[in-house]
């Protein structure tokens, strides 16, 4: 299972392991969340604990059309 591993004080993405959150420990400072694929997520990216998810901080912007 991949998880990410969160900063606890800033709730930031720092790293992406194959770990399980249930039986395995979390670095110093850092919580395990386990992802799915229906829970997309990448370093640098902000956790939110109160529901579950990760937010990409610099989303693509999207396309623009050229007249």
């Amino acid at each position: 299972m991949n998880s990410a591993v969160v900063d606890q004080s800033t709730l930031i993405v720092i790293n992406i392991i194959v770990a399980n959150p249930a039986i395995d420990p979390a670095p110093d400072g850092c919580l395990l969340i386990g992802l799915s694929a229906d829970k997309p997520c990448d370093i640098g990216w902000i956790y939110n604990p109160a529901d579950g998810t990760f937010t990409n901080p610099n989303p693509t912007p999207p396309d623009v059309a050229v007249i």
